[in-house]
């Protein structure tokens, strides 16, 4: 990501979407629930683009509901929206 600004959307993407998580957490552990969601967004990222396949396979292993891959979908592409210019 180029510059300040592209983290600071970045950021402000991730605590958006995790808000209902940090809502029901300590304020002191939003650094660390921010910083660890961080991490395995980055981790998935990683899968995904390295290795496609094994990445939906394990999508499928974490949400084998189709209505819920849907729902994940629609969630990714919001984030997109909000991360990226």
């Amino acid at each position: 990501m180029n510059g300040g600004d592209g983290w600071e959307r970045y950021g402000r993407a991730l605590t958006a979407a995790m808000a209902e998580v940090l809502d029901e957490l300590p304020e002191e552990a939003h650094p660390h629930a921010l910083e660890t969601a961080d991490y395995w967004l980055s981790v998935g990222l990683v899968i995904g683009l390295q290795r496609p396949a094994e990445a939906g396979r394990l999508l499928e292993l974490i949400e084998a509901e189709e209505d819920e891959r849907t729902a994940l979908s629609t969630d990714g592409a919001d984030f997109l929206v909000e991360a990226l210019p």
